[in-house]
């Protein structure tokens, strides 16, 4: 079972929408075409999470163009829908305050992460830090709170081919479904997969 919200976004003037369950769809509902206002997700829309491994990606900004600020109520929502850990994947550049942001997460008891993009891909360490961040089974049901579709996107290719087993050229189709560029997906996976790996003690 899937359950969706838009993420209305000015991103190559496209609406994007990240999907419940770490899957990102196309999204087209009726009436979506007559309306396009953002609005706080209510409390409904925040359904107590099935129990997964995998992250949760939702889009709760209260407006409908870069910068929207989530609200106080959308992670009380999110607090009282089981969550019990945020990852956002925005920078100040979005026109976010993320102190502000994470006070309202912490004061609403959940655990707080930033992985904000410092190129167009995110880099092998960040890569890293976020499985460790899905492997922690304390940050879960973990909510992913992302600007765009297609920043997520590369950090969950990694996780379907590292943690779930999914072949590469499945990986980045789901990718390249999601919004990332097809020679994007296909050069940081093969570059995740040659890096180099620790020693065993």
């Amino acid at each position: 079972m899937k359950f969706t919200i838009p993420c209305k976004r000015a991103t190559a003037n496209r609406a994007m929408i990240c999907a419940m369950l770490g899957i990102l769809l196309p999204f087209s509902a009726p009436g979506a075409e007559e309306s396009r206002q953002s609005q706080r997700p209510p409390t409904r829309d925040f359904m107590p999470p099935l129990r997964v491994e995998a992250p949760v990606v939702l889009c709760i900004d209260d407006k409908p163009t870069v910068g929207g600020q989530p609200s106080d109520d959308a992670y009380a929502n999110a607090m009282a829908s089981g969550f019990r850990s945020v990852v956002t994947l925005r920078s100040p550049n979005d026109g976010v305050d993320l102190l502000r942001e994470r006070f309202m997460v912490e004061k609403n008891r959940l655990r707080y992460f930033n992985l904000p993009p410092v190129a167009e891909l995110p880099r092998l360490e960040q890569l890293e830090k976020f499985l460790g961040l899905v492997r922690d089974q304390a940050n879960h049901p973990m909510l992913i709170n992302c600007a765009f579709a297609e920043r997520v996107a590369p950090y969950m290719m990694i996780f379907h081919m590292v943690e779930q087993g999914w072949s590469e050229s499945k990986a980045t189709e789901e990718a390249v479904r999601s919004g990332l560029k097809a020679d994007q997906a296909k050069t940081l996976a093969r570059e995740y997969a040659s890096r180099p790996q620790p020693r065993k003690k």
